[in-house]
């Protein structure tokens, strides 16, 4: 990685201006990957307006990129870091995280935006306003997505965003959007996370909002040519984003066909339901851990959430029992049958009460 860090410059007086003053203590950060010729324009623009540490990273970008950040690298209070290849989004905000740790202690916060364009300057002043007054929350700059926003990125935003309420339980307005407000005193636990493309933008979310819920700023939406420069592959980094999700029903899968196994035993010895049902029932020991230390990650005691685990366990037994019970007998459908189309429906209520009461973050615990 190289560092080109400006001396010369000439940016206007914001005060003199008559513009909002970007607090000078907190950093702006644009990860960038083969951006267009207005991204110097944007670098200058927040430094007029009062911006002291601008943070733009290079995430390996074609050479005739270059002269975009030899210019930015000229301002005065600009720091161009460069990845030799392209790392992803995920990569390069964590690399300017670390040289905003460990080359400027003194910033209390860091303000993330796109290179492209999308963030207007005065709303990356307003979230930069918002953090340095907020003390240690997550700051969101929330788009509006209505009137001419491209196809991919309203249905893109809208599933993730009803994916990350059920996940989280946190209504969150825009999941998606590059422009937050970090305080300074988060970063290093935000460097550990894993994630080195778009979907390391969801799990800082994901993992900040299992202490509060972020503030959110309304912002103006700006798409260029219909958003041509998003480098975002809404097939390829949404399966990323969805991933733990997908970890719950790897978990799922796992116990259920140790659950199936021990219900067919038993239910082929004894033709009793409820005796299947408890026999089935040991596979919850695989589940529960699983559920703890992989899917929610939860910090919470296993004291705390297995009585809680157990109570939710006994309830859904009940309910499959009668459900396997009313559909064998009055419907006629096969046993095994039955059992697998009742537990593949009880699997959804099981994630949401799991998440909400089994394993709650400690700001949904407390409440």
């Amino acid at each position: 990685m190289t560092v080109r860090t400006g001396s010369a410059v000439s940016t206007n007086d914001p005060t003199e201006a008559g513009i909002s003053k970007f607090p000078a203590r907190v950093a702006a950060l644009l990860p960038a990957w083969q951006p267009e010729a207005l991204l110097p324009d944007l670098v200058r623009s927040l430094l007029e307006h009062g911006c002291t540490r601008v943070i733009v990273v290079d995430d390996g970008s074609s050479e005739d990129r270059s002269p975009f950040f030899e210019r930015c690298a000229q301002l005065k209070g600009v720091t161009v870091l460069r990845h030799a290849v392209n790392l992803g989004k995920g990569r390069a905000l964590k690399t300017g995280f670390n040289f905003l740790l460990t080359d400027c202690p003194e910033f209390t916060g860091v303000v993330t935006a796109d290179a492209d364009g999308q963030h207007a300057v005065p709303d990356i002043v307003r979230v930069a306003e918002t953090l340095a007054a907020g003390g240690k929350r997550l700051v969101l700059g929330a788009r509006r997505l209505n009137g001419p926003v491209p196809l991919r990125s309203r249905l893109g935003n809208t599933l993730t965003r009803w994916v990350f309420r059920f996940l989280s339980g946190h209504a969150v307005s825009d999941t998606q959007t590059g422009l937050r407000g970090i305080p300074a005193s988060l970063l290093p636990e935000l460097l550990a996370l894993p994630g080195e493309r778009y979907e390391y933008e969801m799990t800082v979310l994901g993992h900040l909002c299992r202490e509060t819920a972020p503030v959110e700023l309304p912002v103006s939406t700006v798409y260029l040519d219909g958003n041509r420069s998003s480098h975002f592959d809404p097939i390829r980094d949404s399966m990323r984003i969805y991933f733990v999700l997908l970890r719950f029903y790897a978990s799922s899968l796992l116990a259920a066909g140790i659950d199936f196994v021990g219900f067919s035993v038993a239910y082929a010895a004894t033709r009793n339901i409820l005796l299947s049902i408890i026999a089935g029932r040991l596979s919850t020991v695989v589940n529960y851990l699983l559920n703890r230390g992989f899917v929610f990650q939860s910090g919470k005691s296993i004291g705390g959430s297995v009585w809680r685990y157990y109570l939710l366990a006994v309830v859904l037994a009940g309910i499959a029992m009668e459900g396997i019970r009313g559909l064998s007998l009055y419907l006629g459908w096969n046993v095994l049958v039955a059992k697998i189309v009742t537990e593949t429906l009880l699997s959804l209520a099981s994630f949401a009460v799991q998440r909400t009461f089994v394993f709650p973050t400690p700001e949904e615990d407390q409440g």
